[in-house]
C-alpha cells in the first residue's frame, strides 16, 4: 500500500466499539487508518446484556483485564440460561454451557443417559441437573474460574457474562481511540456511490462533510444505513418461524446479595420474558409478537408481572432474519445490519463478534474482494441459520396451548433443516451437525430437546453394550464428583466482591 488503507465504521453501540477494537488491536496503524463514525443524538440499540462463552475469546484477543471489564460494565458471571415454562407451565430446565458427564467409548454421553431414564424411569432416574458442573453450580449460587489443575473438573468450567451492553461499548471506545481510532460524532447525510447501489466512495457527514474510504463497515444498526438504504442488499424475513419481533424492558428489582450466575427465559401467556443479574441492577425485557399483542397490552402485562409501574419502558422492535449478502461490493455489514435472531439464546453479541473475526479473517485489500466477499456471505447465512434452526425449536416443541400466540407455535410449518434434524433425533437420539460452522454443539440440542421432552425411540447401539450395573455405577460417580466439586466453590457473590465489585 503507498497510502494508508482508509476502514470507516459507520455506528458506534457494541457492533461499532466491538469492531474498532478488534481491527486497532490487530492492524498496523501504519498501513491502516480506521475512522468511527456514530451520532450521540441518535442513541444505539441494547436488547439485553448476556452473552455466551465465545464472548471471553473475543476479550483475550483485546487482552482485556477481565477483572477491570467486569468492574467498568458492572458485570457479573453467567454459567447458562434458564429456561422456565417452555414445553408446560411450571417445567424448567436449563441450558448450560459446560458438557454433560464424559464421552464413553466414542459415543457422546447422552446416549447412555437416555439409555438410563428408558430403564430407570423418569422418577428413579439420576437427574441430569446432576450430571453437568455448570448446571449444578448455578442452581446452587456458585462459581469460580477454571483452577489450575486440569484433572479436576473444576478446570474446565465454561461461563460467560451478563454486562451492561452500553457501558461495554463505553469501555471499547476508550480501548480503540487510544490505538490511533478517530471519532467523530456526527451524522450521515448520504452515502456518495459513482451509481445507484455501485461501490460507496465516501460518507457525507452534516458537519465534518466528506469523509472518503476504502471500505466501509455497517453498524448502523436495524437502519442498515448503508447495506441496505446504500446498497440496496435485500433482507429475509424468518418471522414466520420466529414470530416474536417485539420487546419492552424495564429495570426490575434487585437484590445485591442473591446475583444468581445464569439468565432466565421464562415464556409466558404472550411470548417469554428475560431476567439479566447485573451488579447494579437486573435487567428485565418482555419479548412478544406484534402479529398477537399490541404494545400496550404487553406493556400492561409486563408492568403487571414485575410490579414496576413508574420507570419509563424501553420499547423495541425487529424483524428476525438476515441480509442476503452483507458483504457487497466494499461494504461489509457487522451486527443488528447484517442480521438477527432475537436474544432468547443471547446470541446477539456473538453474531456481532463472529462477523469480525470472520472479516479479519478475510481482510479487504486493494482490488478484486470477490472472492472473499462471497466466502464472507456464505459462512454468513451457514452461522445464522443454524442458530435460527434451534431457537425456533424452543416454539414448535410446545405442549402449550393456552393463546393464539402458543397455538401458533405449535402448529406452524418448520423448514426442512430443522425437520431433518427431529427426525433424525426421534430416531436414535443423534445430533448431527451440519458444519464446523455451528456455533451450537450437543450440549445445547440436548439440553433444550431434553428439557422440552423429546424423547428419541433408541439410543446409539454402543451405549447398548455397556452392562447396567456398570453404567448406574458410572452415573452415580459423576454425580457425586461434580456435588463435591460444586460444594466446595465460594458464591457468586463472594466471588465477584472479591475480584471485581464495581464502585
Amino acid at each position: 500500500m503507498t497510502h494508508p488503507y482508509q476502514i470507516v465504521i459507520l455506528g458506534g453501540g457494541s457492533a461499532g466499539w466491538m469492531t474498532a477494537a478488534a481491527l486497532s488491536k490487530v492492524l498496523d496503524p501504519k498501513r491502516y487508518r480506521i475512522t468511527l463514525v456514530e451520532s450521540t443524538q441518535i442513541g444505539t440499540v441494547s436488547v439485553g446484556e448476556a452473552t455466551i462463552p465465545g464472548i471471553r475469546e473475543f476479550n483475550q484477543l483485546l487482552e482485556l483485564d477481565e477483572d477491570e471489564f467486569l468492574r467498568e460494565t458492572n458485570g457479573s458471571f453467567k454459567l447458562g440460561i434458564a429456561f422456565e415454562n417452555w414445553q408446560n407451565q411450571g417445567d424448567f430446565y436449563m441450558h448450560p454451557f459446560g458438557p454433560y458427564g464424559v464421552t464413553l467409548h466414542g459415543v457422546p454421553f447422552h446416549h447412555y443417559y437416555l439409555r438410563h431414564v428408558r430403564e430407570q424411569g423418569d422418577d428413579k432416574a439420576i437427574p441430569l441437573s446432576d450430571l453437568n458442573l455448570e448446571w449444578r453450580a448455578a442452581m446452587e449460587g456458585k462459581f469460580t474460574r477454571p483452577i489450575a489443575d486440569k484433572r479436576s473438573p473444576l478446570g474446565h468450567i465454561k461461563y460467560a457474562y451478563h454486562f451492561d451492553a452500553l457501558k461495554y461499548a463505553g469501555y471499547l471506545k476508550k480501548y480503540a481511540t487510544k490505538r490511533g481510532v478517530v471519532a467523530l460524532d456526527d451524522r450521515m447525510v448520504e452515502a456518495r456511490q459513482a451509481i445507484k447501489h455501485g461501490p460507496i466512495e465516501a460518507l457525507i457527514l452534516e458537519k465534518n462533510g466528506e469523509i472518503e474510504g476504502d471500505f466501509f463497515i455497517d453498524c448502523s444498526g436495524f437502519k442498515a444505513l448503508l447495506i441496505g438504504e446504500a446498497l440496496g442488499v435485500s433482507y429475509h424475513d424468518w418471522r414466520q418461524w420466529m414470530p416474536c419481533d417485539s420487546a419492552v424492558a424495564l429495570p426490575g428489582k434487585h437484590d445485591n446479595d442473591n446475583i444468581v450466575p445464569y439468565t432466565r427465559s421464562i415464556a409466558h401467556h404472550e411470548g417469554w420474558r428475560w431476567r439479566i443479574p447485573l451488579q447494579h441492577r437486573t435487567g428485565e425485557g418482555y419479548v412478544y409478537s406484534s402479529r398477537f399483542t399490541d404494545t400496550e397490552t404487553a406493556e400492561r402485562n409486563f408492568r403487571e408481572t414485575i410490579g414496576n409501574h413508574e420507570s419509563k419502558a424501553n420499547h423495541l422492535r425487529w424483524i428476525n432474519g438476515r441480509r442476503d449478502a452483507p458483504w457487497r461490493h466494499n461494504c461489509a455489514a457487522i451486527g443488528l445490519s447484517a442480521g438477527f435472531i432475537e436474544p432468547l439464546e443471547s446470541t446477539g453479541l456473538q453474531l456481532t463478534q463472529s462477523g469480525i473475526m470472520r472479516l479479519i479473517s478475510l481482510l479487504p485489500g486493494p482490488g478484486d474482494n470477490r472472492q472473499r466477499a462471497a466466502a464472507f456471505n456464505r459462512y454468513a447465512a451457514e452461522e445464522i441459520t443454524n442458530i435460527r434452526d434451534l431457537v425456533l425449536c424452543h416454539y414448535k416443541l410446545t405442549n402449550r396451548e393456552d393463546s393464539e400466540f402458543w397455538r401458533y407455535c405449535k402448529q406452524m410449518e418448520i423448514p426442512d433443516s430443522v425437520r431433518e434434524r427431529l427426525d433424525l433425533y426421534r430416531e436414535n437420539g443423534s445430533v448431527f451437525r451440519n458444519s464446523n460452522n455451528e456455533l451450537f454443539n450437543e450440549i445445547s440440542w440436548i439440553s433444550m430437546f431434553e428439557g422440552q421432552g423429546l424423547r428419541p425411540e433408541n439410543v446409539h447401539p454402543l451405549a447398548e453394550q455397556m452392562p447396567a450395573q456398570t453404567l448406574q455405577h458410572h452415573l452415580e460417580t459423576i454425580q457425586r464428583v461434580f456435588a463435591q466439586s460444586v460444594a466446595q466453590l465460594p458464591t457468586h457473590e463472594h466471588f465477584i466482591e472479591k475480584y471485581c465489585k464495581a464502585p
